[in-house]
């Protein structure tokens, strides 16, 4: 009997090369342009193509790009932090309380991800300014004799705007992993003796534990290297590196250094993923 010639399936490439290569075209290839560009410097306004590490040892070195990346971390931390504590009461009322409108809120959230960002920022700028809704409010009202400063252009804007852009994409995938949740797994709790206290602590709570994770690094990543917010509610004392990395791209034209210090940043983003994998992995949420 013949050999019976192997059939080669087409499907998963069909499937999978048009979007893995269209994310290397327009992902990868100027991640690996930038790389190359970190190892160059300027000289006069014009880009020597000699191989240096100068970049990175400016970058190490100088406290001020340290400062920028530690209050980077800090404010990414914070605020991914506090947006989750918000948003999984919401996921979870959203999961096992709404039923009616489950879907009317669902679509409501994603609709406010369809929103201008700036549109959002200059709201935030409005109701915390100095002639805002708030500072209004508390002269109205006789609480404050003059405006409070600290409201607008500190780190306190930045990360309340920052966390309510980044709560409606904490919520979606909380809501995700809470759905999954079959109900005969909550039943076996309660039909084992156990309060809805300890059900949520000891059956929802780990079940969707990867959920928070993922939240958690999403709005990290998404803070940490925001720097639009910071350029119009943060003021000279709550810049985040991404305005550093903005400058040296948009007005000192070092792209190099600005290269050098993106990468740097990129370092550190594997070191904050890397602890919380370990974290997840303590806590028995991933293997």
């Amino acid at each position: 009997m013949g050999l019976r010639p192997t059939k080669v399936r087409y499907g998963p490439i069909v499937t999978i090369g048009p979007p893995l290569l269209y994310a290397l075209l327009l992902f990868g290839a100027p991640l690996l342009v930038f790389f190359v560009y970190s190892f160059w410097y300027v000289k006069g306004y014009t880009i020597v193509r000699e191989w240096t590490v100068q970049n990175y040892i400016q970058v190490v070195t100088s406290a001020t790009y340290m400062k920028l990346m530690l209050r980077s971390i800090t404010v990414g931390l914070i605020t991914a932090g506090v947006t989750v504590l918000l948003s999984y009461p919401v996921a979870y009322a959203m999961a096992f309380r709404l039923r009616k409108g489950r879907e009317t809120v669902l679509m409501l959230m994603i609709l406010s991800l369809f929103s201008c960002y700036l549109v959002r920022v200059y709201a935030w700028k409005t109701i915390l300014g100095n002639n805002g809704v708030i500072n209004s409010i508390l002269l109205a009202l006789g609480l404050v004799q003059q405006p409070v400063e600290w409201l607008i252009y500190t780190q306190f804007a930045v990360i309340v705007t920052l966390i309510s852009v980044f709560l409606p994409i904490c919520i979606l995938p909380l809501y995700s992993v809470l759905m999954n949740i079959h109900p005969n797994l909550l039943e076996a709790s309660r039909d084992l003796g156990a309060g809805p206290v300890a059900t949520f602590y000891k059956v929802t709570l780990p079940l969707s534990m990867p959920g928070v994770m993922a939240s958690f690094l999403f709005a990290f990543v998404l803070a940490a290297g925001d720097y639009i917010t910071p350029a119009l509610l943060g003021g000279s004392n709550a810049q985040l590196i991404g305005n550093a990395i903005a400058n040296q791209f948009g007005i000192i034209s070092n792209w190099p250094l600005g290269s050098a210090i993106t990468y740097s940043m990129v370092v550190v983003f594997a070191a904050v993923f890397g602890l919380v994998g370990l974290l997840a992995r303590g806590l028995g949420v991933t293997r």
